[in-house]
């Protein structure tokens, strides 16, 4: 039996819907790594959105009005609700 996804559980950054929003709520990066995002706009408690993702690919995000890429195994890293 296959369950539906709701918005209350946490999943990787890779297995959210595409243009819906998501808060980060978890990052499971060394901290240069999350100072880095963090410049970009990408971290805990932040608003993002999935543009486009393909697996393996890097996926891109908006973050209010700017536009990033995230490595795929990075965002694999990055787990939000």
């Amino acid at each position: 039996m296959i369950m539906k996804k709701t918005m209350s559980q946490i999943h990787p950054l890779t297995e959210s819907d595409l243009m819906t929003n998501v808060t980060v709520v978890r990052m499971k990066l060394d901290v240069s790594e999350q100072e880095k995002l963090s410049q970009l706009g990408l971290h805990l408690g932040g608003t993002i959105r999935v543009l486009q993702r393909a697996l393996n690919e890097p996926l891109l995000l908006a973050i209010g009005d700017a536009r990033i890429g995230v490595n795929y195994e990075t965002a694999q890293k990055i787990f939000v609700y």
